[in-house]
């Protein structure tokens, strides 16, 4: 990672940049972030620190104000998140063996049949061409299927607006409905867990290392969403093999809440009245729709398996498995369960994708603007 300094006007900060982000435009966004995160706490609203950064982001956003995704950290926090996730791995899991053969079976052919009436809807009802129907229709992660999408000359800018609507809405939607009728405890945007200064140096060191490492063997080996997957399959099993106890420190998952909800609220910054109307409106209506036949499908599946119902709902939720990991962690839930519910769905659905893309010869690159 380098920091550009613009040679000209060697004092004008608004022209520097890192990663290809305005640090300025960066700055701003951290302070809208944050500003969104404490009143949201004052208030006493759902994920406070998460979607306090993430509506003040998106209202910044939409609005024009001139911040900056912090691209450059994308990486690095969804390695923490990793890291994070995989430490709540025991091997108590293993003798869930029964339990979660049947969820995990039971999600796969979920996605399926989303995928099918969201490829429907957008082709039939919303005038969406077949491959840009599907590929807004995937719950796969964000930058997979946009980069699928191109390759089948699907239209990127409207992939790219109905997904991010798609992730946005469920992480809004999702706590909002346990506050108000689970009656969990969503307030709460501190993990209670331990602080930096009071972790030894050594543990520090073994975190960062599965951390790297995690992400650079998942990225060798073409994992998608290595950045949080290799670490937490790694992290996962020397936690679950009882070699370190050590765990993410509390500010470091704050940093990590703080820069997800700027990520995610960030994306919109450009949208147009007409992509509003003509394109998104399309994906929070089936989104809204979607969210309720979520919760409809992980009671059921809670009810036939046994499992909590609340966990099934985060591991059956077609978000994005960083938002809807942390989701779990800050909701102090079956952290485990639910990642490896939403690793099968989403390793399920990319392959998938890559089949159906493969029976479909006629998708090829073409005018994006069509």
């Amino acid at each position: 990672m380098t920091v550009d300094r613009p040679p000209a006007s060697p004092r004008n900060l608004s022209q520097w940049t890192i990663g290809g982000s305005s640090l300025a435009g960066v700055g701003l966004a951290y302070v809208v972030a944050s500003i969104g995160a404490v009143l949201f706490v004052t208030i006493g609203a759902p994920l406070p620190i998460f979607l306090g950064a993430l509506s003040f982001a998106m209202i910044a956003s939409i609005g024009g104000a001139p911040v900056a995704r912090p691209g450059f950290l994308s990486v690095p926090m969804r390695i923490v998140l990793g890291v994070a996730v995989g430490s709540a791995f025991s091997p108590a899991l293993l003798g869930r063996a029964e339990e979660l053969a049947m969820t995990l079976a039971l999600i796969i052919p979920f996605s399926v049949a989303i995928t099918a009436a969201g490829t429907w809807f957008y082709h039939r009802i919303a005038g969406f061409d077949l491959a840009t129907a599907f590929f807004s229709s995937v719950p796969g992660g964000l930058n997979d299927m946009v980069s699928m999408a191109e390759d089948a000359g699907a239209n990127q800018r409207i992939v790219t607006l109905v997904q991010s609507v798609r992730l946005t809405l469920i992480v809004f939607l999702v706590p909002i409905w346990l506050a108000l009728t689970e009656g969990a405890q969503t307030t709460g945007g501190v993990i209670n867990t331990i602080h930096i200064w009071e972790m030894a140096l050594l543990d520090l060191v073994v975190l960062a290392g599965l951390g790297v490492v995690g992400w650079w063997v998942a990225l060798k080996l073409g994992i998608a969403g290595a950045a949080i997957v290799g670490p937490m399959i790694l992290s996962g099993v020397v936690h679950a093999l009882g070699w370190t106890t050590a765990k993410v420190p509390t500010e470091l998952l704050i940093l990590a809440q703080l820069t997800l909800g700027l990520l995610l609220g960030a994306q919109f910054r450009g949208l147009t009245m007409r992509e509003f109307t003509s394109w998104l409106w399309w994906g929070l209506v089936f989104s809204v729709v979607l969210t309720a036949v979520s919760i409809a499908v992980a009671i059921g599946v809670a009810a036939i398996s046994g499992a909590d119902e609340i966990s099934v709902l985060l591991a059956y939720a077609p978000g994005g498995q960083s938002e809807l990991n942390l989701l779990a962690i800050i909701l102090h839930l079956d952290v485990a369960f639910i990642a490896l519910h939403h690793l099968v769905r989403v390793a399920a659905v990319i392959i998938g994708a890559q089949i159906v893309f493969m029976m479909h010869p006629t998708w090829q690159k073409r005018d994006q603007n069509s």
